[in-house]
């Protein structure tokens, strides 16, 4: 019987940290979801768990501004999305571009929603008297538009994720098979 060779090239780092289903046990906290935890999808890279788990993480981490890697990974589960990718997906929703992704939602929901910022009076933001309760005022004047907006993004971006990995799987596959055919 021959013997699986450990992966080589760029994944390899990746295939040695991804926890395995016989690791679970090992943690005290988790034996009573491991039941759940069995099925191979969610801890192997193959077609189906990787796309699936790339569109969780995004979608997750857009929608959700924190704790977005503990809930991609409880989400990846009755999903059966791999829980490794779904986390580390999460993290491209940092505090270097969380700013954007808000000025991004808010014109985006605007549009969606035929919202014209020009119709906020100033003179109504004037009423209130210190600088924290303006704020809180035209917060609460973009607040429909950036809710929108998040939503919109989260899901396209779900949807790109999922399509683009799901291509860059075939691709690498293929590439892999043409490889090993070339060399026999």
């Amino acid at each position: 019987m021959v013997e699986a060779s450990p992966p080589a090239g760029r994944f390899h780092w990746l295939t040695r940290h991804v926890p395995t289903r016989e690791t679970i046990h090992e943690y005290r906290l988790l034996r009573p979801f491991a039941e759940h935890l069995r099925h191979p999808s969610l801890w192997r890279l193959n077609r189906r768990s990787v796309p699936c788990g790339v569109a969780v993480g995004l979608f997750v981490a857009i929608i959700i501004p924190f704790m977005h890697t503990f809930i991609a990974a409880l989400l990846a589960i009755p999903a059966r999305a791999n829980v490794a990718v779904a986390a580390l997906l999460t993290l491209v929703v940092n505090p270097l571009t969380i700013p954007l992704m808000y000025l991004a939602a808010y014109r985006i929901g605007s549009w969606e929603l035929h919202h014209d910022a020009s119709l906020v009076n100033p003179a109504d933001a004037e009423r209130f008297s210190g600088e924290l309760s303006r704020m809180l005022f035209w917060i609460h004047q973009a607040s429909g538009s950036i809710a929108v907006g998040i939503l919109t993004i989260a899901v396209v971006a779900a949807v790109i994720g999922y399509a683009a990995s799901a291509l860059g799987w075939r691709f690498w596959c293929r590439s892999r098979w043409q490889r090993r055919h070339k060399q026999t």
